[in-house]
């Protein structure tokens, strides 16, 4: 998708589905997880990469459709604005080939022993920029 620098597969499962049929709007916030996460341990590495960990401090979701259990889901992202000790990620949840959801989180970098935000790692900033759009 343009603009957009990873992708992740999702399979939708029963259990995602509401009373309706469709995946729960709840669901898509576990959706955006799941890609940030595959993200997080194919570019940031291993457990060194958590030693000052990030929480998410923001989730916006627009949705725009919803997805039944037979369609094939993709969460695209991009890094959007890096702040000193923050950053978004900037989500399109495609459907078969339609945007389905549009999304951000706001992570912070948090200092484990006092709970207030640190600036991040330069190293660990440099990798962001490479998940921004060029």
């Amino acid at each position: 998708m343009n603009g957009y620098t990873f992708s992740c597969p999702i399979q939708v499962r029963w259990r995602d589905l509401d009373a309706f049929a469709h995946v729960n709007n709840a669901t898509f916030a576990s959706y955006l997880e799941m890609a940030r996460t595959v993200v997080w341990r194919q570019r940031f590495g291993g457990r060194e990469a958590m030693d000052v960990p990030f929480f998410v401090i923001r989730l916006e979701i627009d949705y725009k459709r919803p997805v039944d259990l037979y369609d094939d889901v993709r969460v695209w992202l991009r890094v959007g604005e890096i702040r000193g000790a923050s950053f978004n990620f900037e989500y399109a949840v495609e459907a078969n080939g339609a945007v389905v959801a549009e999304a951000v989180t706001t992570l912070a970098c948090v200092d484990n022993s006092t709970g207030r935000p640190v600036r991040m790692d330069p190293g660990l900033r440099a990798t962001l920029e490479t998940l921004q759009a060029s």
